[in-house]
């Protein structure tokens, strides 16, 4: 109901200590409130004749059957909903009033609209940005922006091409590859760096439960075999690091979808565990198992909503989303100048709106016969992008990886050195021969 925001903001000006906040509160005269417009009038005339608010034994003996409430909303909150509730007061009003004047004299009823909407009008509290006018703030703006820490994405290449990582000023990647490509170990190589490097995490899973997936993080942290931890068989030298990774301060959360009290996840949902946790990257591994608050009708509208309200999150909670889909059938024709099929964003299930909104997508495929990953930046809003493909060596079962320069082409170029742990790894990569399967244990992708 609006109508309680009045009785937060009552309960916010007799209890708080901060003149500033009852400067900008008091703004708010009788015409904001309905239900306690006689409660705000006894405070407004107090302050007006004396000169302060009154004290909570003075309202509370003028009105004795109302009950304070906490308020721990920030100011410009309270703020907002006073301007809705204003809004909400006066559309009651008029539809009151058109109901008496429409049966009468036509022209008076729409003079009345007219000068109602007027009224709604200067409510209106947006104040676009003045590119002219605002110049220094907006530069400055940007200058605070480019400061502000990135997330890495475990892939030391990708993060160049983003400069940095992941930003927490405003990030919507997609991750856009066919069913068993990698998609989700590359979001868990995702969460696993960020954690590491001290990002709160929140990993939506629907298909493979929390305790698997964890699993291949501590493949990724540590090049524990995921084979042997997925059955079970545990050395000494793993559950000392489990002791130890449990005493980190950082959290990477996995919520499945019966973690949720509906028994499905949307974006409400998401944005209460982003604010009460301080999460600053979101992974959604299958944007197809969300749920729609707006309740569109079709993937299309559906894949648009969850999208928009995923990236309004992003700007407001200052928390970068990652979200993996599914390439559609059609990617198998989409062959490059390898004869290779690679998705790009023609080939997203279900709806184009998500490769629309984003800020950055990578495309995804694996050449399995070789063990080698093919990640291509399809979009990027901020860079240059000639869609450049970085490859990768890797070994999902123990954690390996190793990044596989392209030549003079090399769309990164600085070359990190791969570690001596995986210098047979890429010799057998690059020989005549693909890996035998002695060499890597069969992972699920």
């Amino acid at each position: 109901m609006l109508t309680s925001i009045e009785l937060q903001v009552i309960s916010k000006l007799l209890t708080t200590e901060s003149e500033e906040d009852i400067d900008i509160l008091t703004e708010f005269d009788a015409s904001y409130y309905s239900v306690f417009k006689p409660h705000i009038e006894f405070i407004l005339n107090h302050r007006q004749q004396y000169g302060n608010i009154p004290d909570v034994f003075t309202f509370q003996s003028e009105f004795p059957d109302i009950t304070l409430v906490s308020v721990r909303e920030p100011i410009e909150f309270l703020c907002r909903e006073m301007q809705r509730n204003k809004q909400h007061i006066l559309l009651l009003e008029t539809f009151n009033k058109l109901k008496d004047l429409g049966s009468g004299d036509i022209t008076q009823a729409w003079a009345y609209l007219s000068r109602q909407c007027d009224k709604a009008a200067e409510l209106d509290q947006s104040k676009p940005m003045d590119l002219i006018k605002d110049a220094k703030q907006r530069s400055d703006e940007v200058l605070e922006y480019s400061r502000q820490t990135r997330i890495p994405t475990g892939f030391a290449e990708i993060d160049k091409l983003m400069y940095g990582g992941l930003s927490t000023v405003e990030e919507l990647l997609l991750i856009i590859a066919r069913t068993n490509s990698g998609k989700s170990w590359m979001c868990v190589k995702m969460m696993e760096s960020a954690q590491k490097a001290g990002f709160p995490v929140l990993y939506y899973s629907p298909e493979m439960q929390a305790s698997y997936l964890g699993t291949r993080f501590d493949t990724w942290r540590g090049h524990y075999q995921n084979s042997q931890l997925f059955q079970g068989r545990y050395t000494e030298q793993y559950l000392d690091y489990l002791t130890k990774l449990s005493q980190e301060e950082t959290s990477a959360f996995v919520l499945e979808d019966k973690d949720m009290s509906s028994g499905e996840v949307n974006t409400q949902g998401l944005e209460t565990f982003v604010k009460r946790h301080g999460i600053k990257l979101l992974i959604i591994d299958g944007l197809s198992y969300m749920s729609d608050t707006k309740r569109g009708d079709t993937d299309y509208i559906r894949y648009k909503n969850i999208c928009l309200d995923l990236f309004k999150l992003s700007k407001k909670h200052r928390c970068a989303v990652v979200v993996a889909l599914q390439a559609n059938r059609e990617t198998h024709e989409n062959k490059d100048d390898k004869g290779v099929p690679f998705p790009d964003l023609r080939n997203v299930e279900g709806s184009d709106h998500p490769a629309r909104i984003a800020t950055q997508a990578f495309a995804l495929r694996q050449i399995f016969d070789k063990h080698v990953l093919d990640i291509r930046l399809e979009k990027s809003r901020m860079a240059n992008n000639q869609k450049p493909v970085l490859s990768y060596a890797w070994d999902v079962n123990t954690g390996n990886m190793q990044y596989l320069p392209g030549g003079d082409d090399d769309p990164v170029s600085t070359i990190i050195t791969p570690p001596s742990s995986l210098t047979n790894l890429t010799t057998t990569l690059h020989s005549s021969s693909a890996p035998s399967e002695s060499e890597f244990d069969e992972v699920e992708f």
